[in-house]
């Protein structure tokens, strides 16, 4: 199990980076999820609480999460694309993707989104718990991982955020799950409130 997240995370750390560095605009008027709903991927629906915070030194970034279906080699799947808006100029935002979470033997579920630091500068990190159901011949339950995003350079207009693959893997929550032997695992790391004990006791 421990390997089969690795290989997860090693995708998502080399990933095909999508140009989705644009430019979008906040509509007079507009609540804050129908900003988020108009500038998802076409055909998706929210898959988690629209987020607006002041990380970052930005008013009204706004994070939200898309469920979206993906077809490959005649086979449907969920994937969850997340992007980030930050604001530009007057009701600009430029729209930059956080990252594309896959199935993993379940379709992905975000559990939660926050700030924390989790690395040796000053400014916090991005941080996203996704889960997905596990239903095996031999076990069972639920798989968690931690993936934790840097913030953007001053001035840098990146397509993609820089995923942190060191420390993510050290604050992921692995398997909670059971096997057919009897053997039980809980998972150590699941919650935002879990990842914020984890990184103090890194020195974060």
């Amino acid at each position: 199990m421990k390997l089969r997240f690795v290989r997860l995370l090693l995708t998502f750390f080399l990933g095909t980076v999508f140009s989705y560095g644009q430019e979008v605009t906040w509509l007079e008027n507009e609540t804050l999820e129908n900003f988020a709903r108009r500038n998802g991927p076409p055909q998706s629906e929210l898959a988690h609480t629209v987020i607006e915070t002041e990380a970052w030194g930005h008013k009204k970034t706004v994070i939200a999460f898309y469920d979206t279906t993906v077809q490959d080699s005649g086979e449907t799947s969920q994937r969850v694309v997340g992007y980030i808006f930050l604001p530009q100029a007057q009701n600009t935002y430029r729209k930059t993707l956080i990252e594309n979470f896959e199935p993993e033997g379940g379709d992905p579920k975000i559990e939660a989104a926050f700030f924390a630091n989790a690395d040796k500068d000053q400014a916090k990190e991005l941080i996203v718990i996704c889960s997905w159901t596990q239903f095996h011949y031999d076990f069972s339950g639920t798989l968690y991982g931690t993936f934790v995003f840097d913030d953007p350079r001053p001035g840098a207009n990146p397509t993609k955020l820089s995923f942190l693959e060191s420390v993510s893997r050290r604050v992921s929550g692995s398997c909670d799950c059971e096997w057919r032997g009897g053997k039980r695992k809980k998972s150590k790391y699941k919650t935002a409130a879990s990842v914020k004990i984890g990184l103090k006791r890194l020195g974060f």
